[in-house]
């Protein structure tokens, strides 16, 4: 729950103002805007990322606010490191600060990316201008949410203190406003310090604080138009923390009363309501409780993924239940699974780690080829020019020309130390990518696999075709690996678009290309047509053609670079 008002409140505002001064160019509905991508990115980022590209692409929007919510999205796939690399790409146009809420909403995700990748002084320096940005503007709310947010930050550096001074001012700045819509975040603020204190043991205050939560829930209850789902959500938050903290003060009576309260709400019976039941039961010492309901239950059923930290802490609070019954071999038991799952979680996060490097490399990737794009735009329109120029100019062309000569070589050169150092890295990530997939550790019956069918099936037929070479099969067809995959076209197809983007054919294609720089490298005196032949290419000049398309040279200046022979002339074929 941490930083869900800090985001959702700028979002809301956002949503609200967009229309003023920043629509795109297109139809009413169209779905290339930004509100329209603000209304999906939460519940789909993936596919807003697909759209905020094709807006840039389309040049709909400045660059700089679709880079925002780039950044946005990238942080609800809990993504931080892409999340405050596209935040800060938008940070670098000086004209995004006259869009004062985009502003605000970059400050709140760098500083949300850099808290979620533990990097709390990055964050607190963030926090810190968009405390100082929103007293500017007179942006109350916002500011309180910083102050809030930057209190977490010591709080999780260990500087209590100071944490609880920002926790303090960020509530006193809304405890003075009048306006009824800062209530419900004043209301989570209360909520949120309750749990600090408690963690800390200090209950009384936490009673303290609660109280003063108790009261401004019953006044938004009499506010007309205020969600009675809400009111209730509210109350049951409260009753329960109010029921565990007089229950570890030893006042039991107080504790079972609200409790009871508790109980009566709809929230109660809500399925993640065992979390706070349980902390209570373990409270007032009902071990016996706390076992018989987690032996009713399913426990695969009461989280999504049994591979989690909430899953683990259902497991832990059943090792104390049995420890308060003196049960210890119990406790071995649960302690045992707690610890394979966390190995197991542990290399969910190494593969999603890899995963979000992996995409890290595709952008650089993306950048140096747009780069390269550039590169050869500018010398085109710079031989264009000089071919327009009058006779006069022929030795200045002649001069200009043996430049050119020069630049292509260069050029050459570097790309093909770019493609060396490309085919390196991805021989380093399939390495990877094996270790992980060799290093799986076995987990119970029980626990779910949260790795997408068509992902499996990828790498599987990945490892066919890589580990028995079949890409050298120039008659290598896609029905040879359905029946070897036992899929339909159609899911292979899906396969295919969901983690290449490819067909099968250039998915071959591209293969086939990096053996032929392989094979480039290793035998630098074979005939082109004898490496297109061991790479699988039937046609000379059809591998020719693609080999002049993926990589901007021909095979032969590729050839003449490895051989370190005359100089690089400029592409002829």
């Amino acid at each position: 729950m941490k930083n869900v008002f800090l985001q959702l409140s700028i979002i809301g505002i956002l949503f609200i103002f967009v229309p003023t001064g920043m629509k795109a160019n297109t139809a009413p509905d169209s779905i290339y805007t930004l509100k329209h991508v603000m209304k999906i990115h939460i519940a789909a980022p993936d596919s807003a990322l697909k759209l905020l590209d094709v807006m840039e692409n389309r040049k709909l929007e400045k660059l700089c606010l679709i880079n925002a919510q780039r950044s946005l999205a990238y942080s609800q796939k809990r993504q931080p490191q892409m999340s405050v690399n596209y935040a800060l790409k938008a940070l670098q146009d000086t004209a995004l600060r006259s869009k004062r809420l985009y502003y605000l909403q970059i400050m709140s995700c760098i500083a949300t990316a850099y808290q979620r990748l533990a990097d709390y002084e990055q964050s607190i320096h963030y926090l810190t201008e968009g405390i100082r940005f929103s007293r500017e503007i007179g942006h109350k709310q916002t500011e309180a949410d910083f102050l809030f947010t930057m209190g977490e930050n010591y709080y999780a550096l260990n500087q209590r203190q100071e944490a609880y001074d920002y926790f303090k001012q960020a509530i006193q700045l809304l405890e003075n406003e009048k306006e009824f819509r800062m209530k419900p975040t004043l209301s989570y603020f209360y909520g949120q310090l309750t749990n600090y204190l408690a963690e800390e043991q200090k209950y009384d205050e936490a009673i303290a604080v609660s109280d003063k939560r108790e009261e401004l829930i019953n006044q938004m209850k009499k506010q007309k138009g205020v969600p009675q789902g809400y009111i209730d959500q509210q109350l049951s938050y409260l009753y329960i923390k109010q029921a565990y903290l007089y229950a570890q003060l030893g006042i039991q009576e107080k504790a079972s009363a609200h409790f009871e309260k508790y109980s009566a709400t709809r929230h109660s019976k809500h399925k993640a309501a065992h979390i706070d039941i349980t902390a209570y039961r373990l409270a007032m010492k009902q071990y016996k409780q706390i076992i018989d309901y987690y032996q009713k239950t399913d426990l695969t059923q009461l989280t999504a993924d049994t591979i989690s930290r909430e899953f683990i802490g259902i497991l832990s609070n059943l090792s104390e239940a049995y420890r308060g019954m003196n049960d210890f071999q119990e406790v071995l038991q649960y302690q045992q699974r707690m610890r394979v799952i966390e190995d197991s979680l542990n290399a969910r996060n190494w593969k999603n780690e890899v995963a979000e490097l992996a995409t890290i490399y595709k952008l650089q990737e993306k950048e140096w080829y747009i780069r390269q794009k550039d590169e050869q735009l500018r010398n085109s329109f710079i031989i264009q020019t000089l071919l327009g120029c009058a006779f006069a100019l022929a030795l200045v062309l002649l001069w200009l020309a043996v430049r050119h000569i020069n630049t292509i070589k260069k050029k050459n050169q570097l790309i093909a130390g770019k493609l060396d150092s490309l085919m390196s890295y991805e021989e380093e990530l399939e390495k990877l990518h094996r270790q992980i997939d060799e290093s799986k550790i076995p987990v119970a019956e029980e626990q779910e696999r949260e790795d997408s069918i068509n992902k499996d099936l990828f790498r599987k037929m990945e490892r066919i075709i890589k580990d028995e070479k079949l890409y050298l099969m120039p008659e290598l067809a896609r029905q040879d690996m359905l029946a070897r995959l036992s899929v339909d076209k159609n899911r292979f197809a899906q396969m295919l678009q969901e983690n290449t983007n490819m067909t099968f054919s250039q998915y071959l294609t591209d293969l086939r290309l990096k053996h032929a720089l392989t094979e480039l490298k290793q035998h630098p005196n074979y005939t082109i047509q004898a490496i297109a032949e061991v790479s699988g290419f039937s046609n000379t000049r059809h591998f020719q053609r693609l080999f002049k398309a993926a990589y901007d040279m021909t095979p032969s200046e590729y050839k003449r670079h490895i051989q370190g022979k005359q100089p690089l002339e400029p592409p002829t074929d």
